[in-house]
């Protein structure tokens, strides 16, 4: 058995990102398991944690901008472009922030066209039982 925990990257389309993880995770668990391709057992997940808090985000334009301040940087807990949403993600997962050092699985709006919010999940699982 696969003993350690399992890193959780995806995207889902909800009303509230509870919703989306939700949906996202009971088809996750209705697939078939395979032997070869151990996955992450989102059921185990304690909750999901929306990040409002962009203060990476903002410090790293900042950085690399030599500027304090850019106009482009999304606002704290509006949507975000797939790329920032991505490194935002790789930052809080790296630092080991409480959202996915609880168990829980962090969420981020996505900045997608179309009538329902896209998100994107991250965080530590442990394994699905084979």
């Amino acid at each position: 058995m696969h003993l350690f925990p399992m890193l959780i990257r995806f995207t889902a389309s909800g009303a509230t990102a509870e919703g989306a993880f939700d949906a996202f995770a009971a088809e996750h668990a209705s697939q078939p398991l395979d032997p070869y391709s151990p996955r992450a057992d989102l059921k185990a997940m304690k909750g999901v944690v929306v990040m409002r808090d962009r203060t990476p985000l903002h410090a790293d334009a900042g950085d690399h901008l030599n500027n304090s301040s850019d106009a482009s940087t999304p606002a704290d807990s509006g949507p975000l472009n797939e790329d920032d949403a991505e490194w935002l993600a790789d930052r809080l997962i790296e630092e080991n922030h409480a959202c996915v050092a609880s168990g829980t699985a962090g969420a981020l709006l996505l900045d997608t066209p179309g009538p329902e919010r896209s998100w994107l999940f991250f965080g530590w699982s442990v394994p699905a039982a084979q």
